[in-house]
């Protein structure tokens, strides 16, 4: 009994195989771009299948006619996208053709139609249509609407990659629905300190000109807005309200350490034999760790150029401790682990400079300046 329910089974999911192997499946539920594909890649390794080959008879006039039936339907339609549509309808048409000229024993079945010079006439008419939404977009001259026109005729470029002056009118719309963005210069106020912010203007400007690279938003220099004569919309200020240095700190803790079991010296027994003679070695080791706080505020804020308000404002606040450690003892070496011997070896360091220890903290505020900028430009994406 039980052997009789597995073959029966098997038999059952068999025929499901071969159902959907054939696309038979897909054919009885209207799909009938699956069908069809089931139906070619059958017949290709198997010509003589009777049931690819009934899928594939009654599955092209079927499909045939149906995008034929919604081209008309489209035509008569008053959606300004329709090419859009009636283009795929014929793509779909003639990715029939293509998949049913690759199979011969297919093309003894069913003699396919090709819609090659429809899909281009329905390609350049979606692509006219977009062409001339962007150039009205275009004409209202605004940052939206600039974004919008380069999108357009973005659009328009997969329907129709020969349009003439394509590129130009792409450059033209990309550049009005880019937000420039004038970089002031970094100012540092600092009490007694001399310290140049250069390396942080190098890591930023490096930074910008990655983001901006694939997006509406340009950042520019003062020397770049002045040289190029541009208007800027935006106002970026990083200024350095105080960046301080703290006095050194030195902490040291001694403690004893010992080790049980080493080789204290050596006996001679009666016999004239020599013996290590055991016992345990002792160290006052002591541990310096000297450290020094430094400390800033970064003031970031994003200003509208031409009202002159203030769009966004953070207060970035960062610490950064430098730290130095060394060691000494007192007593047998060879109470020590191998690290206390190694720090016991370090010599006591002075801190480094003032900028030095000021590039280590713009280091640890670079982080949230970057995230500041992607939160408030995350639109802009191209």
């Amino acid at each position: 009994m039980n052997t009789l329910y597995k073959n029966l089974c098997l038999g059952f999911i068999a025929i499901l195989l071969v159902g959907c192997a054939t696309g038979k499946n897909a054919f009885d539920k209207g799909d009938y771009e699956t069908a069809l594909d089931r139906a070619v890649n059958r017949l290709q390794a198997n010509p003589n299948n009777q049931k690819a080959q009934q899928v594939l008879l009654d599955g092209y006039d079927l499909a045939k006619n149906f995008h034929e039936r919604r081209i008309q339907q489209l035509n008569k339609s008053n959606d300004t996208f329709k090419w859009e549509s009636i283009y795929n309808e014929y793509a779909k048409l003639n990715k029939y053709y293509r998949d049913i000229q690759r199979c011969p024993q297919c093309m003894s079945i069913v003699n396919p139609s090709d819609y090659f010079t429809q899909q281009e006439t329905a390609g350049n008419n979606a692509a006219q249509v977009q062409l001339d939404l962007g150039i009205e977009a275009l004409a209202i001259n605004t940052i939206e609407t600039g974004r919008q026109a380069f999108s357009h005729f973005q659009m328009a470029t997969r329907y129709n990659n020969n349009i003439p002056g394509i590129d130009t009118l792409l450059t033209q719309s990309r550049e009005i629905g880019t937000i420039k963005v004038l970089i002031e210069p970094i100012p540092i106020h600092s009490r007694n300190l001399e310290l140049t912010n250069e390396y942080f203007e190098n890591v930023m400007f490096e930074y910008l000109d990655q983001f901006s690279a694939n997006r509406f938003v340009r950042f520019m220099s003062f020397e770049e807005v002045e040289a190029t004569e541009t208007q800027p919309d935006h106002v970026l200020l990083m200024q350095f309200d105080d960046f301080v240095l703290g006095q050194a700190q030195i902490v040291s803790k001694t403690v004893e350490v010992k080790r049980d079991s080493v080789i204290v010296g050596q006996y001679t027994d009666q016999a004239g034999v020599e013996h290590d003679v055991f016992g345990t070695v002792k160290a006052d080791f002591t541990r310096n760790e000297k450290t020094l706080l430094s400390g800033g505020v970064l003031n970031f804020e994003i200003r509208d150029a031409y009202t002159n308000k203030v769009l966004t404002n953070r207060k970035i606040q960062s610490e950064d401790v430098w730290r130095h450690e060394w060691a000494s003892f007192n007593g047998d070496e060879r109470a020590l682990t191998k690290e206390e011997i190694k720090m016991s070896k370090l010599r006591e360091l002075p801190p480094p400079g003032p900028q030095a220890l000021f590039i280590s903290f713009i280091d640890r505020i670079y982080g949230q300046v970057e995230g500041n900028i992607r939160q408030f430009y995350r639109n802009t994406r191209i």
